[in-house]
């Protein structure tokens, strides 16, 4: 509802908005409702300095963050620890 009322949609949009769903939780870690808020957090940082760059390089500099965290911690920024 609330992408409705900021922009344009349409029943193709769908992949396009589920790979950025996708990024932001794999980034904070699987099972972290707290992490999957961190990882929109930084996928949206980074795509608005991508923005601010090159207004083409939003969604690149997105998809570069996600590339670079999941190189560095592929487990996520915070994993749900199992004990």
């Amino acid at each position: 509802m609330l992408l409705a009322i900021r922009t344009n949609f349409d029943p193709s949009i769908g992949p396009a908005r589920l790979i950025f769903g996708f990024e932001a939780v794999i980034i904070g870690g699987l099972g972290s409702l707290w992490g999957t808020l961190a990882g929109g957090i930084v996928l949206g940082v980074a795509q608005g300095i991508g923005a601010q760059l090159d207004p083409g390089w939003q969604v690149l500099a997105g998809h570069l963050a996600f590339l670079i965290v999941l190189a560095v911690r592929p487990e996520g920024l915070f994993p749900k620890v199992r004990g």
